[in-house]
């Protein structure tokens, strides 16, 4: 039984994967290499009896015709050493190189471990520990300041406090003697209900409040009045 080379170029990645899958389903079949070769070829090589090839291909081409399109095809039956070299040979420079630089890479790790020592390592997280331990001594420092400076913007918050209330209870007697020394002085008997009812709601301690004063007559009002003064 001879080794034979098959080729098989489609229009779109769809149709070599659809026509690979139908032609490997003969196991005695290898698929070698697929290659993109530009403007959506996509070229697929296999390897394996002439006969079965040509049955395999016959298949594979059904159903890539399917989803895509078949642009060229070629079974050689007694390919020639030389072909096959060239067709692999960049393939194998790959490999070389490949294997290559993870030597170099690894040698690289290797003497990069050996130049850093452990002890070097286990350093680090002291540093760590240090800093923290330095952060620690500075907060620990600070705090008393900054108790310090909370417990006196309290007093001040807690004097200012204080101090507005006092202010604040001073104006409304002031306001409630230059009310009732106006009532005194004033001719009530004159002002009509409305006046009165504005001037018993901005009295304070007046008997009444609300809708009370604006049911109550002129002559109660006035009587009101003429208790307070």
């Amino acid at each position: 039984m001879e080794t034979s080379f098959g080729i098989l170029e489609t229009k779109g990645f769809a149709a070599a994967i659809t026509a690979a899958d139908k032609i490997l389903e003969d196991n005695n079949i290898d698929l070698l290499k697929i290659e993109k070769t530009g403007g959506g070829i996509i070229s697929l090589f296999f390897k394996g009896d002439a006969e079965r090839l040509k049955a395999a291909f016959e298949k594979g081409i059904k159903q890539a015709r399917l989803v895509g399109e078949i642009v060229a095809l070629h079974i050689s039956n007694q390919p020639n050493k030389k072909i096959e070299k060239l067709l692999f040979a960049g393939d194998k420079a790959n490999d070389v190189t490949s294997a290559k630089k993870r030597t170099a890479l690894e040698k690289f790790v290797a003497k990069k471990a050996e130049a850093e020592p452990e002890k070097t390592k286990e350093q680090k997280p002291v540093k760590t520990v240090r800093k923290l331990s330095a952060v620690g001594k500075k907060n620990k420092l600070s705090k008393p300041s900054e108790v310090t400076s909370t417990i006196q913007r309290l007093r001040r918050e807690a004097l200012s406090s204080s101090n507005i209330a006092k202010e604040k209870e001073t104006q409304s007697k002031v306001r409630e003697g230059n009310v009732l020394s106006e009532i005194n002085i004033s001719k009530i008997e004159n002002l009509n209900v409305h006046e009165l009812r504005r001037l018993a709601r901005s009295t304070n301690g007046f008997p009444i409040q609300g809708r009370e004063i604006s049911r109550a007559i002129r002559k109660e009002l006035v009587n009101y009045f003429k208790d307070l003064a």
